[in-house]
């Protein structure tokens, strides 16, 4: 049991700003809603189809695809959306991308029982107790697990919760809160998801629009990830290094967090 600011008391780890680490790893949920935001799209796009002039490309067979024929295209007579063909679009769309809609639902269900289910806290939270201490070996583990969280599921936005477990880590480490929050947003995004090994959303819906065999080009993708994925850890190990031998190039931020061995004590 634990004493928070005011008398309460919780059973929840406390990190070192004395919030238990579920109230910590949650972000406000501020900001417009995507369905609202959708629909805005759609209005602007039927707005403009009464200003901008209508054209079209050819389509042709090539390599048993249906792609665009770059030499084809000319003016057209404008057809201007009107409001009910604008609210009707909206089924003919979910119709017509029935496939690419059901496979985000599949990937982004799965994701979203795994964060609901705390698997994936739980696994960061136990590699950043095991492997704390062992200074060389956590960088290069931790942008390794990110990057595979954003290659091959889709890991983006949401991994920046994991920001508040290990950026004052890496502080007490003798780091900076930069490296901290490099090795979760380099590794996630700069590593795992521009390579896409298998994400289900820069490559699997846009191969699927392309009529393109799922998940074809592998070979590239996973070598592009292992040369990200050196040059980002090289990067931040660097960066690391480069504060551990003069804290005052580092930017420490508000932590609080003075040694490993106290941090440790928290999330376990």
């Amino acid at each position: 049991m634990n004493d928070l600011p005011g008398g309460q008391i919780t059973s929840e780890p406390l990190n070192p700003n004395n919030k238990p680490l579920n109230q910590l790893t949650q972000l406000p949920e501020n900001g417009i809603n995507p369905f609202v935001l959708m629909f805005i799209v759609i209005v602007i796009v039927t707005v403009l189809t009464y200003i901008l002039p209508a054209g079209q490309y050819e389509r042709i067979e090539k390599d048993g695809r249906s792609v665009v024929d770059p030499a084809s295209f000319e003016f057209v007579e404008s057809t201007p959306v009107g409001l009910l063909e604008m609210f009707s679009s909206i089924h003919a769309g979910m119709i017509e991308g029935a496939s690419i809609i059901l496979f985000v639902f599949l990937f982004g269900g799965a994701l979203g029982i795994m964060q609901a289910t705390g698997a994936l806290d739980s696994f960061i939270k136990f590699v950043a107790v095991r492997f704390g201490t062992k200074e060389k070996l956590l960088i290069p583990l931790m942008v390794l697990i990110f990057a595979s969280l954003g290659t091959l599921i889709g890991s983006a936005e949401d991994a920046l919760v994991y920001i508040a477990i290990i950026v004052p880590m890496t502080i007490a480490l003798g780091f900076d809160a930069l490296t901290g929050f490099a090795i979760v947003i380099l590794g996630t995004l700069a590593t795992g998801f521009i390579s896409g090994i298998t994400n289900p959303f820069n490559v699997g819906v846009a191969q699927s629009i392309a009529e393109l065999p799922m998940y074809s080009g592998m070979g590239l993708r996973i070598a592009l990830l292992a040369v990200f994925y050196v040059v980002t850890v090289l990067y931040i190990y660097f960066h690391a290094m480069k504060v551990k031998r003069n804290p005052e190039l580092g930017s420490m931020g508000n932590s609080g967090v003075k040694n490993m061995h106290t941090l440790i004590k928290t999330l376990g």
